[in-house]
């Protein structure tokens, strides 16, 4: 019986350890245990867990963090997964994510020469600004087996000088995680809920609290807001931390007061599925959703300039309009046409299948 430390942080990391938490539960020479970093992402108004989606609430080993600073924060996780790791005594460290709880692991598991395992490895976005950016180039250089869920993270770990038979190329965990879930997802009624009809609105999720932090940057937002509430509806999802922002820049009524404009705080996993999934098209300022919208092959506008899943550019239906107001308007205009999504494909091994692979590969290399 080999015993299996699953480890993530963020919900991002957490839909690429459950389902295969629970794939390796079907194993009888496995024995998962799935340790998170807390609190656990909830929905703020559903009170959902993903766990619970799962049916393991009760299974996951909470790791408590403290800190106010990155580091302060990764140095309290690493001290937690120390002290599990010793108690457990797992045969191998498996790391889904790239926020700073997953990076505590991979680093606790490397420091105690426990074999360490990512799921998700190789993507790069080359903005070495970027946190999560540094903890995936640090979480793979400690593992020894590395998991790729696009061909462009077998192409970079090899340009980076990783043997070849440490990569597997398995595909995407976390559509494991959407097929699980699909079908609550069909059967929310948020849609209504939140008064927009299916395919006639444009959905805004902001969460990047730090980089809207500025008026200027705000009232762009507004501008373009107001383009879009010109041609359909629209429904704006506002993470806490940004919510708290425009409260400060007393811009709450730029959003709330304008015709064809519905707002309501950050939703669930399942929600947020169902909000994609009949969604016209997406504007985020984020790469939060960039992998459900391909899949369900929903164009998503990305007020960024760079993303580590290219996969969902090349393939998807994921476009990179920058942060140019100019070029943003004119990428409404043509997701507001309904073209983008014509001849986007779901990316090889997508589907539903990437941790049933990984169990196949762990069963031959842990025999």
């Amino acid at each position: 019986m080999k015993k299996i430390l699953l480890a993530s942080g963020d919900r991002q990391g957490l839909l690429k350890v459950l389902p295969l938490y629970n794939a390796l539960q079907e194993y009888a020479g496995f024995e998962p245990v799935l340790a998170a970093g807390m609190p656990l992402p909830e929905g703020e108004q559903s009170g959902e867990n993903l766990a619970d989606l799962f049916g393991i609430a009760e299974k996951v080993i909470p790791i408590e963090t403290s800190g106010d600073t990155p580091v302060g924060r990764t140095a309290s996780a690493m001290k937690a997964f120390e002290s599990l790791l010793l108690t457990e005594q797992p045969d191998l460290a498996v790391v889904g994510g790239d926020d700073d709880v997953a990076l505590a692991a991979a680093l606790a598991a490397a420091k105690l020469s426990l074999p360490v395992a990512t799921v998700g490895a190789g993507m790069r976005d080359y903005n070495r600004r970027s946190p999560a950016e540094i903890n995936r180039k640090l979480i793979d250089s400690v593992s020894d087996i590395l998991f790729v869920s696009e061909h462009s993270g077998e192409y970079n770990l090899i340009n980076e000088g990783f043997d070849e038979e440490r990569v597997f190329f398995v595909g995407e965990v976390a559509i494991d995680s959407l097929a699980a879930v699909i079908s609550r997802a069909n059967d929310s009624t948020v849609v209504d809920d939140s008064g927009v009809e299916p395919k006639k609105y444009a959905l805004v999720l902001l969460d990047r609290a730090a980089t809207l932090d500025d008026l200027e940057i705000l009232k762009k937002i507004e501008r373009l807001v107001n383009v879009l509430a010109g041609k359909q509806q629209v429904l704006m999802l506002l993470d806490p931390e940004v919510a708290a922002v425009l409260k400060q820049h007393e811009m709450e009524p730029a959003f709330t007061m304008v015709s064809g404009v519905q707002v309501r705080p950050s939703a669930g996993y399942v929600e947020l599925l169902r909000l994609v999934k009949d969604a016209s098209f997406i504007l985020t300022d984020s790469s939060a959703v960039q992998t459900e919208s391909t899949v369900m092959k929903v164009p998503c506008l990305t007020m960024l300039d760079e993303t580590p899943s290219p996969a969902t550019i090349e393939i998807g239906t994921n476009i990179l309009v920058g942060d140019r107001e100019e070029d943003i308007l004119q990428s409404i205009n043509e997701a507001a046409g309904g073209d983008i999504s014509k001849h986007a494909k779901i990316p090889e091994k997508w589907d539903g299948a990437a941790s049933q692979r990984i169990v196949d590969v762990l069963e031959k290399l842990l025999a």
